[in-house]
């Protein structure tokens, strides 16, 4: 069985930061959506056993190295002026509604890196409103 990793490494590599963010969020529906059908698919054909997912039966994978090489990006931005730090926090909150996304698809784990994202953009929203 072949192994599909979400989003294609070929897709990310271009475009602006916005638009790979959106490569990113779209990636992660398509990777939900093959991951639930898959839980759900395995669960009717093995109503008796108890045992989840096992790796050989794993077809889709999302690509971390790709999200890590993102949020990199988001972290080195520059945060000199109220402007700079509103649209640093718009991507990091664009970047946990990814996390959300994969959350839904089985991966509750995610659900503290969301809500730690989530603090760093409601912190550089609160530092930009003070530096007005």
């Amino acid at each position: 069985m072949t192994l599909t990793f979400y989003p294609y490494s070929e897709d990310i590599q271009r475009g602006s930061l916005s638009e790979r963010i959106e490569i990113l969020m779209d990636a992660a529906h398509r990777y939900k959506a093959v991951m639930l059908d898959t839980t759900v698919n395995k669960a009717r054909s093995s109503e008796d056993t108890k045992e989840g997912m096992i790796p050989r039966d794993q077809v889709a994978a999302y690509n971390w190295e790709e999200i890590a090489r993102i949020l990199k990006e988001i972290r080195d931005q520059p945060e000199g002026t109220k402007t700079l730090k509103m649209i640093k926090a718009d991507y990091l909150t664009k970047l946990a509604e990814i996390y959300e996304t994969l959350r839904a698809a089985k991966m509750s784990k995610l659900e503290a890196v969301r809500l730690a994202l989530m603090s760093e953009a409601n912190q550089l929203r609160g530092d930009a409103s003070q530096v007005a």
